[in-house]
């Protein structure tokens, strides 16, 4: 059941954009995945703990790239630092403005999910950033003085820094309670893993196809299945894309038949996710 989840999951990328882990691959030069490694997170949301060995994969194998896959996207690395040598453990950078959805299945990938030696170290690797990165700290001690907390939490989420521009739109939000705001802090929660407080936000917002959406990826994820269609019914929303999402739960649930149902009401909507859902079914 796993593993067919991530399959829907893959076939559903607006819906996959939430993660609790994130990995680091070595990928060849022709972008296929050779083996991936867990990161840690740091305080930092644009960088990560990771051991040296796929940093030197990278360097003795020609032509190959480091990616780090995060919330359903791939993203470049941009940098590497190396904190012991002799422990093992460095440090990734991420470039969050080089993203890319997910284009392969992590499952089918042999990956190192021992993070042992990166948990006992990590607090070396947190000296390590404060001493590189002292800026953070001036940032912080700025903040009162910056009159536009929106425009402060865009230029965090911007850069990847979303514990602090949740913090950000959290304070807005009880000076300014709109829609926008809201849906920044779901989507927030959401590509941080807290799946529980992503779900309790957007169910603040008016129930528009987007917003059901991500709803019913919550469910999947948690394999709550009978509540994301409940999310559907009760939206009253007839769009092709409902209609597909309907048909995948009745898969997942084991109702085959109501599936198929759904892929005769697709195809004088839309002939492409028809066509998708039979062959899911298939």
């Amino acid at each position: 059941m796993q593993s067919l989840i991530v399959i829907i999951l893959l076939l559903l990328p607006s819906l996959l954009f939430a993660s609790e882990s994130t990995y680091v691959f070595v990928i060849d030069e022709n972008y296929n995945p050779v083996q991936g490694y867990k990161l840690l997170g740091t305080q930092r949301d644009d960088i990560y703990i990771s051991k040296i060995e796929p940093i030197k994969k990278w360097i003795t194998n020609l032509r190959s790239q480091l990616i780090v896959m995060q919330d359903g996207y791939v993203y470049s690395v941009r940098d590497s630092i190396i904190v012991d040598k002799r422990k093992g453990i460095a440090l990734l950078l991420i470039d969050f403005s080089q993203k890319k959805p997910l284009y392969f299945n992590p499952e089918e990938v042999l990956i190192d999910r021992d993070i042992k030696v990166l948990t006992a170290n990590k607090n070396e690797a947190y000296s390590k950033i404060k001493t590189l990165f002292p800026s953070e700290i001036k940032k912080e001690a700025r903040k009162e003085k910056i009159s536009d907390y929106t425009a402060l939490a865009e230029q965090y989420e911007k850069t990847g820094q979303w514990s602090l521009a949740l913090s950000v739109y959290e304070d807005i939000l009880k000076h300014k309670p709109e829609g926008n705001i809201i849906n920044k802090i779901a989507i927030l929660y959401y590509r941080l893993g807290n799946f529980k407080k992503a779900k309790e936000y957007f169910k603040m917002l008016s129930k528009d196809e987007q917003t059901v959406a991500r709803l019913v990826g919550i469910c999947i994820i948690e394999k709550d299945f009978e509540e994301a269609l409940k999310f559907i019914k009760n939206s009253g929303l007839n769009s092709a894309y409902m209609h597909y999402l309907k048909g995948i739960l009745y898969y997942l649930i084991g109702n085959k038949d109501r599936a198929y149902k759904e892929v005769s009401i697709l195809f004088p909507l839309n002939n492409e996710l028809a066509q998708n859902l039979r062959d899911l079914l298939r």
